[in-house]
């Protein structure tokens, strides 16, 4: 048995698989259906957060390497900070309380913590990839060969700092109409409370994972639409998902598709159920405003 208190380094990730997009989009099921791959397993928690949402371990790296925008900076210090205050311990809407606890006990972040910051100085990339993948392999029962993948949505608008740090990993970008988008964000304790705020922030997103996926290495960002892996185009979306990874579909990943990968859980058009006609009609409108302005952008999005 491992002496308490000590925690076992894990070096680099293993061709990690990271699966983002907007928020509302579709991330949660694709995260699950990879799982279900025998070369794959979903991290717990599913979304952990530290690696590529904001001031986290991606950020600071590249702030060391002089990549991130807008002359921020970020230390490895306010990594740590933000991981106790905010990615540690996390109480969902519903009381269940989450985040990397789940991962390791207060006394071994603290080791974990205490290493990510005296090792940074000397070698920014080694430190903080030892410190990711010791985070996501710790109390792992199953193969420690086997890939892991994460949903945080912000993978997507952090491809590029995401694949600097990872640079054998894949991002999967889950795109979803911004209309359902902004519908289901008002459904939320999260995220926009008013529809035509939501359609602006998946706006500014798929911009942002547009920046991201041109900065990234070629071929190292897929584009899934989730309209078409549930409802149009299932099975050749699901052989694009998996050949993207290198994979073929299993038997076992085939039925998990075939059975809770459904039409029905996309729910197409809800904005057209959630509101009156007239406020359908203008969010329609703005819709079509912001498709005009991605085109004209370049910035691709689900048709």
């Amino acid at each position: 048995m491992r002496p308490e208190g000590e925690v076992v380094v894990r070096d680099a990730p293993n061709r990690p698989v990271f699966v983002g997009g907007t928020g509302r989009s579709g991330t949660t099921i694709a995260g699950r259906l990879l799982g279900t791959h025998q070369a794959l397993r979903t991290t717990n928690p599913r979304e952990l957060r530290f690696i590529a949402s904001a001031g986290g371990v991606a950020e600071a790296y590249a702030s060391a390497t002089g990549a991130l925008p807008d002359g921020r900076a970020v230390t490895p210090e306010q990594v740590v900070d933000t991981l106790w205050n905010h990615w540690y311990e996390r109480v969902k809407p519903s009381g269940a309380v989450s985040g990397l606890r789940r991962r390791l006990t207060r006394d071994e972040m603290v080791i974990v913590c205490d290493r990510y910051g005296a090792e940074f100085p000397a070698d920014p990339f080694a430190a903080s990839r030892r410190f990711t993948e010791t985070i996501v392999s710790t109390r792992t029962t199953s193969d420690p060969s086997l890939r892991w993948v994460d949903t945080t949505p912000a993978n997507a608008r952090a491809a590029d700092r995401v694949l600097a740090l990872c640079p054998d990993g894949v991002v999967v970008h889950m795109m979803r109409d911004g209309r359902d988008v902004a519908a289901s964000f008002v459904s939320k304790h999260f995220g926009p409370t008013e529809v035509f705020a939501g359609l602006d922030a998946w706006r500014q997103r798929m911009v942002e994972a547009w920046r991201a996926e041109q900065a990234s290495p070629p071929g190292s960002v897929v584009r899934i639409d989730l309209h078409e892996l549930v409802v149009t185009n299932r099975d050749e979306s699901l052989e694009r998902l998996l050949g993207a990874l290198g994979l073929e579909p299993t038997r076992r990943t085939r039925r998990w598709f075939d059975k809770k990968v459904l039409p029905q859980q996309a729910h197409v058009g809800r904005w057209r159920r959630d509101y009156d006609d007239d406020t359908a009609r203008r969010i329609d409108e703005r819709y079509a405003q912001i498709i005009a302005e991605l085109d004209a952008l370049g910035v691709p999005h689900p048709d």
